[in-house]
């Protein structure tokens, strides 16, 4: 009896000891967070340095054996059982509780305006006290249990996706949350992700989306930072500097820019398929019909280039990101560009319409494209102008998307949809992600298939320059 109770003094002395350990040495709040992780990066050399280690991402994914073969999936698919349970949780998680999502997709009248008087009520009466960014600094001290709490996908779902990895630059400033949730939709352990804050957001904003990359080991805020102002060069210099980042990572095959108010129409899966369908075209917008020869000052453009105007949303393959960085002409034309008015709307589509310099999969016969169809077509944004149609309100003459936009939006064959005011709607961003969490499940499950025709037989593709294989 007495050397029970001594071994049961003895055990509670260490469990105290070991309390006492963990409040003492609990990390801050603006450090690396390596806590259940067998992995911890957040820089961009880091994650490059470790992308090629044996199992670097293996703790992300489960251990069970694969089960059966759902029908509509090749002979070599095999469902995970462990894998299917999870995307089920998440999909009831991501689960818009307050309205009826699918209703509201087919534009029913009833549920419509129900919806829409819940998010009223929802950005009248939010929590302004709530910080999310102290939040999540908080929340990420366990990254095993923020990523299962927060819904992430950590698993490959398909060996087609894990062959064909994409990499993403997200440029973020104010909306934490927005950015978070628009990282969550498109995160993939295969792909990788640069996130540039901007340097004059608040250190809790900055604590806060560092916080959040320290727990994803293919993610990475950007090597340097700069202060994005509309119309100057910084908004291009953002974009570029994740480029430059990113090309340290081999392995991914196209390249999507995105900014922390917009919000995927597609899910991977589909992604990857579209992507695939391009064959090495580049989705670049140019128009020479509607050009502003002002925005070049008159001036002729280096090496008799012909000034394109065009989207700063673009879908890049990576021998198109190769001559942007590499080629001398290039950076020539970025050196121009430099002096000129709101630049990132000329970069990237001077270079894919300019086939002298033959980029492969850049685009041949703008002027007759426009004459023949009126407008080269483009499938990176859902993005209204003017008069276009929008529920709600515009701000800068761009439709500030809402519940009441979701029919047009979902009906449509964009990527990703621009813009979102959070603070103003949480209902349209709730229901995409319940479309995108449920269409993720079924297509794993085999209940689902995706028809890439419309992308494959565009112009886009059909006008490409062709590769030295023939792509």
């Amino acid at each position: 009896m007495k050397c029970l109770r001594t071994c049961t003094l003895l055990l509670v002395c260490l469990c105290t000891f070991g309390l006492v350990l963990q409040t003492t040495f609990k990390p801050q709040l603006f450090t690396t967070h390596g806590i259940h992780r067998s992995l911890t990066i957040n820089t961009y050399t880091d994650l490059a340095d470790n992308e090629n280690r044996t199992g670097a991402l293996d703790h992300l994914r489960p251990s069970q054996k694969p089960t059966k073969v759902p029908a509509g999936h090749p002979s070599d698919w095999r469902v995970n059982e462990l894998v299917a349970s999870r995307l089920e949780q998440i999909s009831n998680m991501h689960r818009e509780r307050r309205v009826d999502c699918a209703a509201v997709i087919r534009n029913n009248k009833t549920a419509m305006a129900e919806a829409i008087s819940v998010a009223k009520n929802l950005a009248d009466t939010r929590d302004k006290n709530f910080n999310i960014n102290i939040h999540l600094m908080n929340q990420t001290q366990n990254c095993s249990h923020f990523l299962k709490e927060y819904g992430f996908i950590t698993d490959v779902l398909s060996k087609e996706e894990e062959e064909f990895p994409i990499a993403y630059s997200l440029v973020a400033y104010t909306d934490t949350e927005t950015a978070l949730r628009l990282l969550r939709s498109i995160y993939r352990v295969q792909n990788v992700y640069c996130i540039h804050v901007d340097i004059s957001a608040t250190s809790r904003t900055m604590g806060a989306l560092t916080s959040v990359v320290s727990c994803l080991p293919n993610a990475f805020i950007s090597s340097r930072r700069v202060n994005v102002q509309w119309g100057h060069f910084t908004v291009l210099e953002a974009e570029l500097i994740c480029l430059q980042d990113l090309w340290r990572h081999k392995k991914w095959k196209y390249f999507i820019n995105l900014t922390g108010q917009e919000f995927p129409l597609k899910n991977n899966f589909e992604l990857v398929k579209i992507l695939k369908s391009y064959k090495g075209a580049n989705d670049v917008h140019g128009t020479i019909k509607y050009r502003r020869l002002n925005r070049w000052n008159f001036q002729e453009l280096p090496h008799n280039l012909t000034g394109i105007k065009g989207w700063v949303h673009v879908s890049l393959s990576r021998p198109f990101v190769d001559f942007t960085l590499h080629d001398p002409r290039s950076q020539d034309l970025l050196d121009f560009l430099k002096g000129t008015w709101i630049p990132d709307e000329s970069f990237f589509s001077t270079l894919n319409h300019n086939t002298q310099l033959g980029i492969p999969g850049s685009f041949v016969g703008l002027n007759e494209t426009e004459q023949r169809v009126g407008e080269k077509p483009t499938f990176n944004r859902y993005k209204m102008w003017g008069r276009n149609p929008c529920a709600k309100n515009t701000v800068r003459d761009i439709c500030i998307l809402s519940t009441g936009d979701l029919p047009r939006m979902v009906a449509s064959d964009f990527l990703f949809a621009n813009k979102f005011f959070l603070n103003e709607d949480r209902v349209v961003i709730g229901c995409l992600e319940e479309r995108l969490m449920n269409k993720t499940r079924d297509y794993y499950m085999g209940r689902l298939q995706f028809n890439t025709s419309v992308y494959e037989n565009s112009v886009i593709v059909k006008n490409r320059i062709r590769d030295e294989t023939g792509g």
